[in-house]
């Protein structure tokens, strides 16, 4: 994978989306004992992961939409679009009524892994967003896996 092959801009947007990510992975793992602190930063890791979720669902749908110009768009497809959503919609109640705890960020890693691997196999994508797929995901899994690590050790 060249990285030199994806637009500049939409390279440069994937990097800064990252950087929530990083960011509030990195304040999870140094936080110490500082339990308040880990809470915040965990707490603004999985609403971001949940936007991104929900950011992805709209760019599939709206590649569903432009795939079926005015036909009738396929209903697995569109279905499956949704999924991201829901399911971090369900990461952030898990969090704020469940408690913020390792399984969670787990959950969110897992949710961003699929995700990027459906985006990554997605036939009729541009291959440019398929590779900066490629890069967001395995940024969002690291650090949400780390904030799992994180967690599990406190």
């Amino acid at each position: 994978m060249r990285l030199f092959t994806i637009p500049a801009v939409p390279l440069a947007l994937t990097l800064a989306g990252l950087v929530p990510f990083i960011a509030a992975a990195s304040i999870v793992a140094a936080a110490g004992d500082d339990v308040v602190l880990r809470a915040q930063a965990g707490l603004v890791l999985i609403v971001y992961a949940a936007a991104i979720l929900s950011f992805l669902g709209g760019v599939r749908w709206g590649a569903e939409i432009n795939a079926q110009g005015s036909g009738i768009p396929r209903t697995r497809l569109i279905a499956l679009s949704v999924l991201g959503a829901l399911a971090g919609t369900g990461l952030v109640v898990w969090a704020v009524l469940g408690g913020l705890g390792w399984p969670v960020f787990a959950a969110a890693a897992i949710a961003h892994l699929a995700h990027a691997a459906w985006d990554v196999d997605g036939a009729g994508l541009a291959n440019w967003f398929r590779k900066v797929r490629l890069i967001a995901g395995a940024g969002a899994f690291a650090s949400l896996a780390g904030a799992a690590v994180a967690y599990g050790m406190t």
